[in-house]
């Protein structure tokens, strides 16, 4: 996956992650509900992808 598809997948992932989190009660008090915890295991999954990344990528010369 290209640089740019993987921040793309990567934001596509919080802005939904933050939709399910304003819509759903359970979720606002930390209680991730059913629906939700798929949505919030996708964000954090990409999230630490990209942060790899870019730790990777500072090591480089």
């Amino acid at each position: 996956m290209s640089r740019d598809q993987m921040y793309i997948a990567y934001m596509k992932a919080f802005e939904a992650s933050t939709k399910h989190v304003a819509a759903c009660a359970a979720c606002q008090n930390d209680q991730p509900c059913a629906v939700g915890a798929p949505v919030h295991a996708e964000f954090i999954a990409r999230q630490n992808a990209w942060n790899e990344r870019v730790r990777t990528e500072r090591k480089q010369p």
